[in-house]
């Protein structure tokens, strides 16, 4: 992968790194992700993004500092008044659709933040602080099973992990 975040992901998990080291430093980089994310520089789409920052934050040991982080439910999304809305299919290799995919889960995320963050709160608009909140991370491994889901369509029979690659490595990188 040729996003400097992501490289920036990878140092800042490596093995034996602390949990709370980890956090610390995720902070800035989450900043910067969203920086270049909403100025249409980032190399890394949404989706994409955040995969590979649960992959590290799982690796460093990220759920049993909190307690074991287990995804929001859909009827919480109903009790939190943002109902789980995204209702794209996404068929085999149809990038078009796993694009469309991602930007409507990113815009149904972005209001979730703020009613999850109002549930329990919480400032959950922070990207440089609210990483350190389980609320975000129940809520973005309710959105990774959400895209691997959608990956299983787009390449059926494939490792989610060599889907994330292949995506990684093509047209999609930035938009998914």
């Amino acid at each position: 992968m040729a996003d400097p975040l992501i490289k920036a992901l990878d140092k800042i998990s490596k093995p034996c790194t602390p949990v709370a080291t980890f956090l610390k430093k995720l902070g800035p980089i989450h900043t910067k992700w969203h920086t270049a994310h909403n100025s249409g520089t980032g190399k890394s789409g949404f989706l994409l993004f955040h995969w590979e920052l649960i992959k590290r934050f799982k690796a460093v040991g990220g759920p049993a500092h909190f307690g074991e982080v287990t995804p929001f439910t859909t009827a919480d999304f109903v009790s939190f008044s943002v109902p789980y809305d995204v209702n794209v299919t996404v068929s085999k290799k149809n990038l078009v659709r796993l694009e469309e995919f991602s930007s409507d889960v990113e815009l149904w995320h972005n209001n979730a933040h703020m009613a999850v963050g109002m549930a329990f709160h919480k400032n959950l608009m922070n990207p440089k602080t609210n990483v350190r909140l389980v609320q975000f991370w129940k809520l973005h491994y309710f959105i990774n099973d959400r895209f691997e889901e959608k990956l299983a369509d787009f390449e059926p029979g494939a490792s989610i992990s060599a889907v994330v690659v292949h995506v990684e490595a093509g047209k999609g990188a930035t938009v998914v």
